[in-house]
């Protein structure tokens, strides 16, 4: 979950349209609803795999705004003005049978970036996992690796999927969007300092509160471009309620919250989504050619 943390807030991150985090996690909630029929075919997923093949405009299904909300665990009524607010600066277009985010935004420049370091972001994780000897061995050393142009999208569709699936986990969890953001932030700050180790090393369980850096306010809603008083707030609560605990230099998050069945739960959670993740990566060779890139 530590290193899977970093992931998420790096998707959020990298993208490069939205103003705020929540608008950010919308678009990709759109995005990704609109592709759905070409991730779930083969054949389309293959044709549309690539940077420079993004679906086109007739292949994105429109996806309405209660569907977005259910996705992404916010209240139908901030979605509904996000969405408008989106749509007026031409991040995505709303019709009666929908929202999408068209092709034109999607085949941006910037986007292209975005979506290239994401997909490298995805990678560094698999061989993170791989070296700490957490996902067993999902490697078929019959297939060979992927040889041909690196299937960006097809990563990056897989890693957004994994990323909205954490955004719902987290507020059942957690209670609302913004806090579990925050409890994410806080938790990659307590816990950056042993990024580059292995989990065995740092701990043979829960990473203990001792060995746990605080994170400071501004440091958080830098991480989030959310506002200090925001941020303030919400941890000024979470304190309260014990789920974390003020040290010299700011917060951490409490090992007795993080032991809560919810939260636990949570991790169970997290593992199973990271092998829906990777798993449809072994049969292409992506995972192999990941591989052989370890091993060099």
């Amino acid at each position: 979950m530590r290193a899977s943390n970093a992931l998420l807030l790096d998707i959020l991150t990298e993208m490069a349209f939205g103003d705020d985090p929540l608008d950010r996690i919308i678009l990709i909630a759109i995005a990704e609803a609109n592709v759905a029929a070409v991730a779930s075919d083969p054949d389309l997923s293959c044709r549309y795999s690539t940077l420079g093949a993004p679906p086109p405009d007739e292949m994105r299904q429109p996806v309405s705004v209660s569907a977005v909300a259910a996705k992404t665990g916010m209240a139908f009524e901030t979605i509904r003005r996000r969405i408008r607010q989106l749509a007026e600066k031409g991040l995505c277009e709303v019709d009666a049978s929908g929202v999408r985010v068209p092709t034109r935004v999607v085949a941006r420049v910037e986007n292209d970036a975005a979506l290239m370091e994401i997909c490298g972001l995805t990678r560094a994780l698999y061989l993170q996992l791989r070296n700490n000897g957490c996902l067993g061995e999902l490697v078929d050393r019959s297939i060979p690796p992927f040889a041909g142009t690196p299937p960006v999208r097809t990563v990056v569709r897989l890693a957004f999927s994994h990323f909205l699936r954490m955004m719902a986990g987290l507020v059942r969890a957690i209670g609302d969007l913004t806090t579990a953001l925050i409890l994410l932030a806080t938790l990659r700050e307590n816990a950056e300092h042993t990024a580059d180790l292995p989990s065995a090393v740092v701990s043979p369980g829960l990473m203990p509160d001792a060995l746990k850096v605080p994170a400071s306010t501004a440091t958080i809603a830098a991480m989030l471009e959310l506002s200090e008083a925001t941020v303030g707030r919400r941890l000024t609560r979470l304190v309260r309620e014990g789920r974390c605990l003020r040290r010299k230099g700011g917060v951490i998050v409490a090992a007795a919250y993080v032991q809560r069945p919810e939260i636990m739960a949570l991790l169970e959670f997290n593992y199973t989504s990271l092998l829906r993740l990777f798993e449809p990566l072994r049969q292409p060779g992506i995972l192999a050619a990941w591989e052989a890139e370890r091993e060099r």
